[in-house]
């Protein structure tokens, strides 16, 4: 015991364990002296104790357990703290004293010996933290008044009846502030450790380890207070090697802060260690001993075992639900990874009961923490999973709450009031920039961007204990809604749960756990069908649809081949969690360059351009089908439209290579091997254009899902709060969005493409998986819907589900079987007429409203391809040769003004041919567009002169090919223009378009023969021979940052930092991603800097190294030189992120992303999701989500459940 109290002393006073001080023979402090020969401690504390006067106020505690005999503990009120502060420690007799540790008047305890001691910037020990103020039904907790003597079981009882039933006297009530006891540990990191409660300065003590009388814990002054709660819960628990946190909050933070299986067992043992030793422990943590040893987490599992101190699972907990769950490693295989899914479910159901008894803590119901039983645990528990509608949404205190007493009807209703709430603040929150909504709206207001953002933060912010994949489409016009979930299975239910009746534990068989399964998932299904009512008026039917992936198949059957599969999909869905922001825009949103963002010199021209012999080629503006088929095609199944392969969309051959593959391919063509080391590096191939169709839940002939949407959402718990009990669950570390941003694929349906490798779609284990199926097919009609769950609630849903002829199926012992059913999630039915079709195609005309928000008249000023304007009107051209309702002049004159709106050169040379036939009445020809192909040809030979050491050749050759197609289109009546992303085609609409502006899309492979030859050029014969070719692609391009930063890269080498400075604003002004945006700020610090600009540079540096932290390896080399050089200098210079905006903002200077594109691209996105136009809305909506004030892509768990609701 000596030697524990030397070691606890010597750490409080000196703040480190003893081996770690140095440079001193004997402790300073006369108690550390005292300590070095324990068996004479009291002697030694007694010599250097001091005498304490009558008038010292003071207190001695009797009877403290773990103290050593001679000693005492206490506080006394010394003079010299003039009454700031009192001092705790050790009472030798009766009037000598020894302080370890001073506490100050704001609940703060220093340790050291001074009275006087300035605790300015000294480390705190422990503390009492402030959590909130709340109102108790009477202060029967508070240990006062009458009430205070009656039997809290009785007491119990009553009181929770009394507050659900409303029979409450206000007049009882009292106020009071709750808080937390924190104090350092071993490790030098705070923990939580108990709790306190205060009324009239009145303290009570709670969830203490330690057994205390009433009169130690209730009713206490701020001064007893403190020392008691410091050497109760604090001091001796270390010096007996105890220190641990009560009941949850010790269990929260060893999940929090260490790795999760050995956290979990780490926590069992401390309860054990803790009633071993004749302390306190919660029926609760007796509760999570139960649920982790029915998981198996208790006992080593094959796989999940720390190899080298490293776990393959990583526990996160998501922002929006507070829920637990795993990730693990791509090692992991199916056993393991199903083992701790289990186990993930236990940590999720002990949270919701811990979330439970922390509400009735704020609220004065009962049971709390603090003297639940293992029995009321277990029952609140079964009451969560016989309810998930309970606590599936945060409401505030104020809402009725009664698990043990549910109706199964009440929290139902308040899931609908809080999704139609969440529907007004969210249209309140972001009005429709058009201004057709209606004001004091009470529910989405019609606006499918409304509900669909509502809707996807209500289904991401439901706290469900088992992973759940949602998936949903809407089509408000119409009023159908279509919502597919995952399954809970029965792997995942209770084995056992507590009988009232027999007052012991039951085990459950096998078929109770299933029809428990069945119920639950039923249930959830109500629970989203009712949301999905509820957040707009104008859904008249919502579509469920419940799907399994075949986990407790694959277990039961014990098929290895299955379970090779499962774990291959398991193993993708980790693969996807990591995937690159950019993954989340594929498809037909997806821009041209792949989403790359950044330094430009890692942007080569596009890959493949020029790769490919035009003549071999199988796509290309070559001959269009007369009936579009090709069109039809590749809007079916989510194809873009390539020109040539500069349009960023590969050739049918080429989307089953695998991205390495074809780089190679591209690499290779039409050149040996020994060329091939002279040639321009090309970057990465460019992404699969097939736009093939991404992961849905019902995936057209198939049920496909992902284990958990979750997966995208969160953080690796391992914050640093002082209260670990409370930052458990939902709160972020600052890189959740970073985490997020990554993991859009599996939050969401983001159209990632697919590179043609089997192995590369993370769904296609799952759809390979014969036990994958449909379990349940329901339509719900709203009226009846509404009618029957106001009297029933969520009792007994099978009868529920029948009552609307649900397809589905359930065995004689209540499990749901496997059904066929032709319901489809991708159903036209369930989204808006046309939502999938690109601008190019549409023929939308826009009101006044909508066209100044997206800066155009109709969807055709939204397009960015050029081969599908051009394959628009060759189709056109064909319907008007087929209508015998017009004649033939009219259909000339029709024909004529498709082609003068669209402004292409090459179809102005053609239209006489259109329009002979048309008059003729003949069929129009099929056109074969060359100029692409023709461009593309000389780029290869040019390319091919490079390789074979003719560079001159080369560039001559590429010049001559670039300046026709540039002098073709300058001789247009339009201006030609090249778009990389229909976004930037907005920006541009907004802030370039003049009024009346005809703008003609250029081939995509002329801008990217500029950049080529700007490439060459700067390195064969330097940065001013490129200049002419960058400007061309910034007059090309203004709404492109990768433009501007080129040019503004070449003309720093050249040395003009006045036009180097303005490329670098005209970047950041339309930069829509922080890479492109910090790129922008780097090069304009240093340009800044070179004109003598040092406030702005700094700004701009600062400004860098915050959007894009560690992007520039330089930078901070660059900006302490800079920072140097204006001190000596004397000249003024931010210093911090503030100050830097400040000065930006005070030279008229962009501070992203508050820019002038910000509102721009934010009020498009808002209005192409109301209008039906999905194609253009997911590039938008991902430029809105990208343009935070954080320090990440902004797609997080919610945002990417939006992104998914846009697709196909």
């Amino acid at each position: 015991m000596f030697a524990k109290l030397k070691e606890s002393i010597r750490h409080s006073v000196f703040g480190q364990p003893d081996g770690d001080r140095h440079g001193s023979s004997a402790p300073a402090n006369p108690f550390g002296r005292a300590l070095s020969n324990p068996d004479n401690v009291v002697d030694e504390l007694s010599r250097h104790a001091i005498k304490l006067t009558p008038i010292v106020k003071r207190r001695v505690y009797e009877g403290l357990s773990g103290v050593p005999e001679g000693l005492r503990l206490g506080w006394a009120q010394l003079p010299q703290t003039r009454g700031r502060a009192f001092s705790l420690g050790m009472f030798i007799g009766d009037d000598r004293f020894a302080q370890i540790a001073l506490a100050d008047d704001r609940g703060r305890v220093f340790a050291g010996t001074d009275p006087t001691m300035d605790v300015q910037g000294a480390e705190i020990r422990f503390m009492f933290s402030k959590d909130g103020e709340s109102r108790l039904p009477d202060d029967t907790r508070l240990g006062t008044g009458a009430r205070a003597q009656a039997s809290m079981g009785v007491r119990a009882g009553d009181l929770l009846r009394g507050v659900i039933g409303g029979e409450r006297n206000d007049e009882s009530e009292v106020d009071v502030l709750q808080g937390s006891i924190v104090g350092r540990g071993q490790d030098g990191r705070m923990m939580w450790l108990a709790s306190w409660i205060k009324r009239n300065n009145r303290y009570t003590l709670e969830q203490l380890r330690a057994e205390l009388d009433p009169q130690m814990r209730c009713d206490l002054e701020y001064r007893d207070a403190i020392a008691i709660a410091f050497f109760t819960a604090h001091l001796l628990p270390q010096m007996s090697g105890l220190l641990i946190g009560f009941g949850s909050g010790n269990i929260f933070r060893r999940l929090n802060r260490e790795a999760p299986m050995g956290a979990i067992r780490r926590s069992v043992r401390d309860t054990l260690e803790a009633r071993a030793h004749g302390l306190r422990s919660s029926g609760l943590e007796d509760y999570f001993s139960d649920l982790m040893r029915e998981a198996g987490a208790l006992q080593p599992v094959a796989g999940l075992e720390a190899v080298h101190g490293a776990e393959p699972l990583h526990l996160y907990t998501s922002s929006f639900s507070g829920s637990y769950f795993f990730s693990w490693d791509s090692s992991l295989e199916f056993s393991p990874a199903l083992a701790s899914l289990v186990i993930e479910g236990g940590l999720n159901r002990f949270a919701a009961v811990s979330a439970v008894l922390e509400r009735n803590a704020r609220v004065g119901q009962q049971p709390i923490e603090d003297n639940v039983t293992r029995a009321q645990a277990a029952q609140l528990d079964m009451a969560l999973l016989n309810d998930p509608a309970l606590i599936a949404l945060r409401s505030d205190d104020r809402t009725p709450l009664d698990p043990l007493h549910d109706d199964g009807i009440a929290p139902l209703h308040t899931m609908m009031r809080i999704a139609r709430d969440a529907a007004e603040q969210m249209a309140h929150d972001f009005p429709d920039p058009t201004g057709r909504a209606m004001t004091g709206t009470k529910d989405a207001a019609g606006s499918e961007w409304v509900y669909r953002q509502t809707l996807s933060l209500l289904l991401r912010s439901m706290r469900l204990p088992f992973r759940f994949d949602v998936d949903f489409r809407t089509n408000l016009h119409d009023g159908n809604v279509a919502i597919a979930f995952t399954t809970a299975g029965a792997a995942m239910m209770p084995k056992s749960r507590y009988s009232e009746r027999r007052h012991d534990w039951v085990k459950l068989e096998e078929h109770e756990r299933a029809a428990m399964s069945a119920a639950y998932n039923l249930r959830v299904g109500l629970m989203m069908a009712g949301m999905a009512f509820a957040v707009d008026t104008r859904v008249r039917q919502v579509s469920v649809t419940i799907d399994s992936i075949g986990l407790e198949e694959a277990v039961a059957e014990q098929d290895s081949a299955i379970a090779k599969l499962m774990g291959e999909a398991l193993k993708a869905f980790e693969r996807m969690r990591t995937q690159e922001p950019g993954a989340a825009m594929g498809g037909k949103s997806a821009p041209k360059d792949g989403d790359v963002h950044g330094d430009p010199s890692l942007a080569s021209p596009k890959p493949g351009d020029g790769s490919h012999d035009a003549a071999d080629s199988h796509v290309g503006e070559g001959r269009i089908p007369a009936d579009g088929l090709s069109a039809q095609s590749s809007f079916e199944h989510g194809e873009g439209h390539g020109e040539g392969q500069d349009e960023g969309h590969g050739a049918p051959d080429n989307a089953l290579k695998s991205a390495e593959e074809q780089e190679f391919e591209d690499l290779m063509q039409g050149a040996d091997i020994d060329e091939a080391v002279f040639s321009v590096p090309q970057g990465n191939n460019e992404r699969d254009g097939s736009g093939a169709e991404s992961f849905t839940i019902a995936d057209s002939g198939s049920t496909s899902s992902t284990l958990d949407a979750v997966n995208g959402g969160a953080r690796q718990d391992g914050s640093d709060g002082s209260d670990d009990r409370n930052s458990s669950l939902g709160q972020n570390e600052p890189d959740e969005s970073n985490r997020i941003a990554g993991n859009a694929g599996i939050a969401g349906n983001a159209g990632i493409p697919r590179t043609g490798k089997r192995g590369d779609d993370p769904l296609e284990a799952l759809r390979s998986n014969p036990t994958v199926r449909h379990m349940v097919a329901v339509t719900f009609s709203r009226d009846a819907f509404l009618g029957y769950v106001h009297n029933h609630g969520l009792n007994d849903p099978l009868t529920t589900y029948r009552m609307f002829d649900a397809v589905m199926s359930v065995d004689p012992d209540g499990a749901l079987e496997p059904v066929d059913t032709d319901f489809d999630l991708r159903d036209a039915k369930f989204s808006p007429l046309a939502s999938q079709q690109e601008p190019e195609f549409s023929e939308a005309h826009f009101g006044p409203q909508t066209s100044r928000v997206l800066g155009c008249t109709d969807a055709t000023g939204l397009s960015i391809q050029r081969v599908d304007l051009l394959q628009r009107a060759v189709t056109d051209f064909h319907h008007l040769a087929s209508d015998d309702s017009m004649p033939s002049v009219a259909k000339a004159q029709h024909a004529m003004r498709i082609v003068e709106h669209i402004g292409d050169p090459e179809l102005s040379q053609l239209a006489p041919q259109v329009g002979a036939a048309l008059i003729d009445g003949k069929d129009t020809p099929d056109f074969d567009f060359t100029l692409a192909k023709r461009l593309d040809a000389e780029r290869v030979k040019a390319r091919d002169l490079l390789f074979s050491g003719q560079p001159d050749q080369a560039i001559e050759v590429q010049e001559a090919a670039v300046s026709r197609v540039d002098a073709l289109f300058a001789q247009s009546k339009g201006v030609p223009r090249y778009f990389n992303s229909y976004a930037e085609r907005v920006v541009y609409n907004r802030l370039f378009a003049t009024a009346g502006e005809r703008t003609v899309l250029i081939p995509d492979s002329l801008f990217y023969a500029h950049m080529e030859l700007a490439d060459i050029l700067s390195q064969v014969k330097g940065a001013k021979a490129s200049l002419k070719h960058l400007n061309t692609m910034v007059s090309y391009a203004p709404a492109y940052p990768l433009s501007h930063m080129r040019l503004a890269v070449q003309l720093a080498r050249d040395e003009d930092w006045d036009s180097a400075r303005a490329a670098c604003l005209n970047a950041l002004r339309v930069a829509l991603d922080r890479a492109d945006a910090a790129f922008a700020y780097y090069r304009f610090a240093y340009s800044e800097w070179m004109r003598d600009r040092f406030d702005t540079a700094a700004a701009a540096y600062l400004m860098a190294a915050h959007i894009a932290p560690g992007q520039f390896s330089t930078l901070p080399a660059e900006l302490d030189e800079l920072m140097e050089r204006a001190r000596s200098q004397c000249i003024p210079v931010p210093h911090d992120v503030v100050d830097a905006a400040t000065v930006l903002t005070e030279h008229d200077l962009p501070v992203w992303p508050h820019t002038e594109v910000e509102p721009i691209v934010r009020q498009a996105a808002r209005v192409c999701v109301d209008n039906g136009m999905f194609v253009p809305a997911r590039t938008l909506s991902i430029a809105v989500a990208r343009l935070n004030d954080g320090q990440s892509d902004g797609i997080d768990m919610a945002q990417a459940q939006f992104l998914r609701s846009l697709d196909a």
